[in-house]
């Protein structure tokens, strides 16, 4: 799976959105992927329940959520979506300024640890990129800095 091509394929980037919450931010995420085809309308409870009983285990850096949650909680094929938030959501107390929101849905326990999972650690290790994404005015914009 990779990271560009997912997010081109399934329509799933929204820039600029509002979330009153972190379970909203997530619904933006999640609907492009339902959308698409890509996963069921469960996937989005299935991240919720996770979250509850586990907290935010998907802050990746600071400003940045992956939500996702298992297999077989509804994903028909592997993909990612991206939503920049407008304003911060708080996940939790030591998570509150996401602005970007990343949403992986993973067909197996391994495809998710392939190709498209190390584009997001190193498109997200570098603070520049982070900043760029946070502050893309376009859908193009994002997919540059993604290449």
């Amino acid at each position: 799976m990779e990271l560009r091509k997912s997010l081109i394929e399934n329509n799933s980037i929204a820039i600029n959105q509002t979330a009153s919450d972190w379970r909203e931010a997530i619904k933006l995420s999640t609907d492009m992927l339902v959308k698409s085809g890509a996963v069921e309308e469960r996937y989005y409870n299935a991240i919720i329940d996770k979250t509850l009983e586990y907290g935010a285990y998907y802050i990746i850096v600071p400003g940045v959520a992956m939500p996702h949650a298992r297999p077989e909680d509804g994903v028909k094929k592997d993909s990612f979506s991206l939503v920049t938030l407008r304003e911060p959501v708080s996940f939790d107390k030591e998570n509150d300024n996401i602005r970007v929101i990343i949403t992986l849905a993973a067909k197996s326990n391994d495809s998710h640890n392939e190709f498209g999972l190390m584009q997001v650690a190193d498109l997200f290790e570098n603070e520049e990129n982070i900043e760029k994404i946070k502050n893309a005015k376009t859908i193009d914009e994002i997919l540059e800095i993604i290449k």
